[in-house]
Formats: structure tokens, C-alpha cells, sequence
């Protein structure tokens, strides 16, 4: 029965949406004098004269901004070991990603907004809003300038350098973040600024940034500012080799109202490809928790598989060791997944995993122990 169960969920969540037609017109023939369009035409600055200023100038400009969407459904089963040779068992069904963004762009200027759902409180939290509600919070809010194709500068809510980068290489989200985001670590987004200079014909990238330090969801606890610097090298742009990097960054930082230390240096090897996506990652951490004198190392491997259009595998494995000056205080995670494109924005998965806790990072996280089996999909728009 519960198999029958589980099957009839995964369908339904397929079929929620099917293909959509699409018609495509020609262009016109260009005309020897065109007038120029308001989408290819500068907007007028508007005319203020004997009056006021709108309160608040948020979409009275006229220039053209672009919406987006992407969210996450999933049900999930979980096993987890409570004594020796016991488990318990537990189902939900959830959304871990709700983000609406908007982004807009005139010439060189450039600002992105993303607004993502949360639960009001952590797991674990007594209070919440409204009985713990999903309630909303900036993910991303920025301004910046885009000099030609070079050079990028940001201020704001802005993605810090690494998390996106290993990410955007995984680019199964829907399946799990990245571990080096999931352990806190690191943050994908954080208050602050980044410049990034694009090497030369796809070489890469160069990069700095300098952050509050605490992430996008927390405030900031003390005077010391986060300072990260990273780059990625492409060896073979032009050839067979383009989708390899060589990804490397530092972070310099401190946590916590005690400015613990919390110093971050990572070193990765990716391969950006079409069908086949990989990477390997080592991040070594001075300082984790607030406890500036524990280090800690993460070792984290993946492969995304398509191997013909629209089917998709993904296997994930993470080694954390979360005191190197111990023993036994280590988790082992390791995801396998199958999924399929159904159409361009809608994606479904069933994704598997089991994690694996040493004696000390048992007794310290409890419920660290499970196995887990999810039916998750992702739209984006």
C-alpha cells in the first residue's frame, strides 16, 4: 500500500504540467527608417517640474524589468536510527526553495531583488511567526555596474563567490545544496559588496568580495568584516577541455560577538559541461560554530549525468570532519538521484540518501542518523 502510495504521488507531481505549443512568426523586413521602439529607445526622465517626487520611485521610471520564479515541491520519508537498531519514521511534505526575483537592466546599470520563503523559525525554535509560518525575506537585493562584457561591481544583498560557483556547476539544487553551504561554512548570499573581472577569451575569472560575515540570515554581530577572494582558471578555453576549471578561494573572516575566527580556503577542480557536469572540492575551515580554535575539512565529489535529452542522474558524496583535533566527530553523506525534464521549466526527481555519523557527531547532532527518499520537482521561470 505504501508503495502504491508513493507512486501515485511521483505521478501526479509529472503530470502536473504537460508540453505547451509554441509558434514562432518571422520578423519583418526592416524598414529603411525605423523608428526606434520603447523597448530599443532610451526611456525620457520624467518630468518633475512643479511637483513632487513619487514616495517611493520603485516602477515609475518606465524602463523595462524582467520577473522570474523558481520553486521547489517534495515529499519526503525519513529513517532515522534513535537507539541501537531502532528507527523512526517520518513524512512531510514541504517546499525548500520559494524564490520570486525581478531583475532590471538600462545600459550599464544593473539591480536584482530575489524574495524567498522560509519557515518564521529555525528547526528546533519555540517561537515562531504566527504558529511558524512561511514568511518572506530578501535573498538578494543589489545594485551594480556592468562595464562591456569585463567587469561586474555589486552592492547590496549580493551571492558571495564560491557557494554559486559550485553550485551553479552542480546544478541540481532540487536534489541538495552544495555541503560546503549545508555544514555553514559558507553562505550563497551575504550583506556586502563583490567586483569581478572576466579574464580574456574565457579564461575565467578573478574575484573579490567583502561582507558583513554572519550571511544574508543573520545580522551582523561585531566589527570585523568578512574578506574573500577567489578566481577560477579555464587552461583550454578554445578546445576539447573548455568545461574544465581549476576554482580556488580564500576567505578571511570572523563570527559571532566574540569575532571568532572563521577563516575559509577551498580548492576545487570542475567540469562544466553540457552532458556530463563534475566536480571535486576540499575546504579546509579555521574556526566553525563560533569556536575559533576547532578546524574542520570537507571533502565533497558529484557527477550530473544526462546522458540523452532530458533524463538526468545525479550522485553526490561529502565527507565532513567537523573537529580535526578528535576522533569520531565526522559525517559521511552520500545522494543518489533520477530525474526527467518534462518541459523546459519543470523537472522531476527521486533522490535517495543515506547519512552516516561517527560516534562523537552522533551523540553532538542528534538525529544525524537516517536514510531518506524524496519525490522532488522544480519550475523555474
Amino acid at each position: 500500500m505504501r508503495s502504491f502510495t508513493l507512486t501515485t504521488m511521483f505521478a501526479v507531481m509529472f503530470a502536473a504540467a504537460g508540453p505547451a505549443a509554441a509558434q514562432e512568426t518571422a520578423a519583418p523586413a526592416a524598414a529603411p527608417a525605423r523608428v526606434p521602439t520603447p523597448a530599443s529607445a532610451p526611456a525620457p526622465a520624467p518630468d518633475l517640474e512643479g511637483t513632487a517626487a513619487p514616495p517611493t520611485a520603485a516602477g515609475t521610471t518606465g524602463l523595462k524589468v524582467t520577473p522570474g520564479l523558481e520553486m521547489f515541491a517534495q515529499y519526503a520519508v525519513r529513517w532515522t536510527a534513535t537507539e541501537p537498531g531502532q528507527r523512526a519514521w517520518f513524512h512531510l511534505f514541504e517546499v525548500p526553495r520559494v524564490h520570486g526575483a525581478i531583475t532590471g537592466e538600462f545600459g550599464p546599470a544593473v539591480g536584482r531583488v530575489v524574495i524567498e520563503g522560509v519557515r518564521s523559525a529555525s528547526e528546533g525554535a519555540l517561537i515562531g511567526v504566527a504558529g511558524d509560518s512561511i514568511v518572506l525575506r530578501l535573498r538578494e537585493a543589489w545594485a551594480g555596474v556592468r562595464y562591456s562584457s569585463w567587469f561586474v561591481f555589486s552592492a547590496g544583498v549580493v551571492p558571495t563567490l564560491t557557494v554559486p560557483e559550485l553550485e551553479g556547476t552542480w546544478r541540481l539544487r532540487v536534489v541538495g545544496p552544495a555541503p560546503i553551504e549545508q555544514t555553514g561554512m559558507l553562505s550563497p548570499a551575504d550583506l556586502g559588496a563583490t567586483a569581478r573581472v572576466n579574464l580574456p577569451r574565457k579564461y575565467g575569472f578573478v574575484a573579490v568580495g567583502a561582507y558583513n560575515g554572519e550571511g544574508y540570515t543573520n545580522r551582523e554581530l561585531n566589527r570585523g568584516k568578512n574578506i574573500e577572494i577567489a578566481a577560477s582558471v579555464h587552461p583550454a578555453p578554445g578546445g576539447a577541455a573548455r568545461p574544465l576549471a581549476i576554482l580556488g578561494s580564500y576567505v578571511v573572516g570572523s563570527s559571532g560577538t566574540g569575532l571568532s575566527r572563521a577563516d575559509r580556503l577551498t580548492g576545487s577542480v570542475l567540469w562544466q559541461g553540457i552532458r556530463v557536469r563534475a566536480g571535486a572540492s576540499v575546504t579546509h575551515a579555521w574556526g566553525l560554530a563560533d569556536d575559533g580554535a576547532r578546524r574542520s575539512l570537507l571533502v565533497d565529489g558529484f557527477v550530473r549525468l544526462e546522458p540523452v535529452d532530458r533524463l538526468i542522474f545525479g550522485v553526490r558524496g561529502a565527507y565532513w570532519n567537523r573537529d580535526l583535533g578528535g576522533a569520531g566527530d565526522t559525517v559521511t553523506t552520500v545522494t543518489g538521484s533520477v530525474g526527467y525534464r518534462v518541459v523546459q521549466p519543470l523537472e522531476g526527481h527521486i533522490a535517495v540518501t543515506r547519512q552516516a555519523p561517527g560516534e562523537v557527531a552522533r551523540a553532538a547532532l542528534p538525529g544525524s542518523d537516517f536514510w531518506e527518499l524524496r519525490l522532488a520537482s522544480r519550475v523555474v521561470f
